[in-house]
């Protein structure tokens, strides 16, 4: 199609009060939507917070020798230390981003994970 057509339906398109515009001649087409006939995004609220894994690796709870237990409904701070996910080469902690209370633990013992899996939601 040729653009100088496409620039003049566009131009002449904002003129008017129309949202959209489609056109089809000989074998082609055109269909010019304004932003009034895009639809609005969804909005979203929810009080849950992810805490996603930082890495691929195997998650703990705890280190070693230490005994961490994480259980739904169970008050945490921000900052407070959720286990670690263990790498080849380093243990990266993994922290409460915000206060609350713990809703959903999926993270397992010993269990592989993905980068970005999240193990736990925390309601503000």
């Amino acid at each position: 199609m040729d653009t100088k057509l496409i620039t003049e339906v566009t131009d002449w398109l904002k003129t008017t009060d129309l949202a959209e515009f489609c056109y089809a001649k000989d074998g082609e087409s055109i269909e010019v939507k304004t932003a009034e006939a895009l639809p609005e995004p969804a909005h979203f609220s929810c009080s849950l917070t992810a805490v996603a894994a930082p890495a691929i690796g195997i998650y703990h709870a705890a280190d070693k020798g230490k005994n961490l237990v994480l259980k739904e409904g169970q008050s945490v701070q921000e900052g407070d230390v959720l286990g670690v996910v263990e790498t080849f080469s380093k243990k990266h902690k993994i922290t409460a981003p915000v206060s609350g209370k713990l809703r959903v633990v999926t993270a397992q013992e010993g269990a592989p994970v993905e980068f970005g899996l999240p193990l736990f939601f925390i309601e503000k």
